[in-house]
């Protein structure tokens, strides 16, 4: 049986997802969209803790340093 999630929470806290249970790697699809579209981001990853599925999100965004999604990032050269 596949574990469903109903709700993931930022580490902070936050709501992230609330609605229709996602399978672990449904919301593994919705965090890369988000992160594609610049919603969340890049280092970001998700993680299972006694509560349920946390979102974490890196540091990548730090002033001192830039960090970007490659439009063409995956794609045959």
């Amino acid at each position: 049986m596949t574990t469903a999630f109903r709700h993931i929470r930022h580490a902070d806290g936050r709501a992230y997802y609330d609605g229709k249970p996602l399978s672990l790697a449904d919301a593994q699809i919705m965090l890369n969209d988000d992160i594609v579209g610049r919603q969340v981001r890049v280092d970001s990853y998700l993680r299972i803790d006694e509560s349920g599925l946390v979102l974490e999100a890196g540091s990548c965004f730090r002033r001192s340093m830039r960090c970007a999604v490659s439009p063409h990032a995956g794609q045959p050269g």
